[in-house]
């Protein structure tokens, strides 16, 4: 139900963050992150009901906000208590399930070590073999596409299920396009993103998205696009993947 993909850390030689000229140099630890974003039969199974719009048990869970994620008795409480986190883990006890902070999302995006291939998508720079979005041309044909629930070829603007377009060079898939994903952090300005790779400590009433989703420009797709909304957001374009990690 759950394929995780070990990125091997920065080892003292940082990734830069975010998009050229601005860009940070963040160190960040090894963790394991989930290799697609959440199906919604892995949240059907851990939560016991499917909250998604559009159900196909193959395709990401959508509609879910990030306090529905991290709060009480929320996904991560859940699977964190059962039997998932258990064969995971495979004894290590100090190991838990997570949101991705936003600079390692942004590092397994990248690459990891791999990061300085300096694709512009994840796994890529055509976005075609890697990303389900929804490319755009004028502002009456997007409106008339959008009505007709397509995209400017006349695809379905929808999700698809996980892991039908190219991984990136770690194998992981779906992190541009598809589903937004949540992040844990709070958003702030890159100035004050940490550069350890935890996520930023600030209050803020939005909280980071990352990745674009089936009907975005291009652009929102990017490794580097930044978006944030609130917690308590929910639609059929918004899901997350999980990192497992002992810290």
């Amino acid at each position: 139900m759950i394929d995780l993909v070990r990125v091997p850390g920065t080892n003292g030689t940082p990734y830069l963050f975010g998009e050229e000229p601005h860009q940070r140099p963040i160190d960040v630890r090894d963790f394991f992150i989930s290799a697609t974003p959440v199906t919604q039969a892995l949240w059907t199974q851990v939560m016991g009901s499917n909250p998604a719009e559009r159900q196909e048990l193959s395709a990401p869970v959508e509609n879910v906000s990030w306090n529905d994620i991290t709060g009480f008795d929320g996904f991560l409480d859940r699977i964190n208590a059962g039997e998932i986190l258990v064969s995971a883990a495979r004894g290590d006890r100090a190991l838990r399930f997570r949101l991705p902070s936003e600079t390692e999302w942004e590092y397994a995006a990248r690459g990891g070590p791999r990061w300085t291939d300096g694709f512009m998508f994840s796994g890529g720079n055509d976005i075609d073999a890697v990303a389900w979005y929804g490319p755009r041309r004028s502002r009456a044909r997007r409106w008339l596409w959008r009505l007709l629930g397509k995209d400017h070829r006349g695809n379905t603007t929808r999700t698809h299920p996980v892991a039908q377009k190219a991984p990136n060079q770690l194998g992981i898939y779906d992190m541009s396009g598809n589903v937004w994903e949540w992040c844990a952090d709070p958003c702030v300005t890159l100035d004050r993103v940490p550069r350890d790779g935890t996520p930023a400590a600030a209050t803020s009433d939005m909280r980071r998205l990352r990745g674009g989703c089936h009907h975005n420009w291009p652009v929102h797709c990017s490794v580097w696009w930044r978006y944030g909304i609130e917690p308590r957001a929910h639609d059929g374009c918004i899901g997350f993947r999980i990192v497992l990690a002992d810290y």
